[in-house]
């Protein structure tokens, strides 16, 4: 195996490892993300507090109405109770009966229309609950599979950390310092496939010179530009 090819499984595994990593810790990242039910539970929370206002204005417009309504009976009751004689005082009464009714129909009208909007308090509140439950139940289901995902990463990179171990210890890489360092100063890519008279990597023109060494089997060359290990994919 040519020197290039033996650093370029290495890379693979490498970058197996790298890429399974990243993954994970964008899975962790979406795992630890409650934002959207966040945003859901404050508004659920707005909007039972506009319901408790409504259905208390509500109760208090059934109480003015009752009250209301007792008068009505009193009234009536005084007025055909045979106990009122005088004319002047029945006249009142009838007076006062007319007044009654026209202030209970304004009465009702206003409980009327603070029953509709605490029904549709209730309802806005109600939607926000349904939408509240079905965030919690889509996170739910979305963080079991990202948990089973994260699980089989894990034990992916378990997998290829032997490998790599198993690779190094059956393998000379004198280079193997030089490849560590190409790794940390080019983003975790040491060593990078020729195609077209091209680095893959970044995509620069290799003179024909350095194509020519890097499919020599014993010697490291290196792409003009980027400085990563060039291999030609077939040797």
């Amino acid at each position: 195996m040519s020197r290039s090819k033996t650093l370029y499984q290495l890379q693979q595994y490498d970058s197996g490892i790298d890429q399974a990593i990243k993954r994970i810790q964008a899975i962790e990242s979406l795992l630890s993300d409650s934002n959207e039910l966040d945003i859901a539970l404050k508004k659920q929370e707005e909007y039972k507090l506009i319901l408790d206002e409504k259905q208390k204005l509500l109760k208090s417009a059934e109480h003015v109405v009752e009250i209301q309504n007792q008068k009505i009976i009193q009234n009536q009751n005084k007025l055909y109770s045979g106990t009122v004689t005088n004319p002047k005082d029945l006249e009142d009464l009838q007076l006062e009966s007319a007044s009654l009714q026209k202030y209970l129909s304004v009465l009702e009208e206003r409980q009327l229309v603070t029953m509709l909007e605490s029904d549709q308090a209730q309802e806005i509140y109600n939607q926000g609950s349904a939408l509240v439950d079905e965030i919690s139940q889509n996170k739910q289901t979305e963080n079991k599979i990202l948990s089973a995902e994260k699980s089989a990463l894990e034990s992916n990179i378990f997998s290829l950390q032997s490998d790599r171990e198993a690779f190094l210890a059956n393998s000379e890489i004198s280079e193997l310092a030089i490849y560590e360092n190409l790794r940390k100063s080019s983003g975790g890519i040491a060593v990078t496939l020729m195609q077209n008279s091209s680095c893959s990597a970044c995509g620069s023109n290799i003179p024909s010179a350095i194509e020519q060494e890097a499919r020599s089997p014993k010697i490291l060359s290196f792409c003009p530009a980027c400085r990563r290990i060039l291999h030609p994919g077939s040797s």
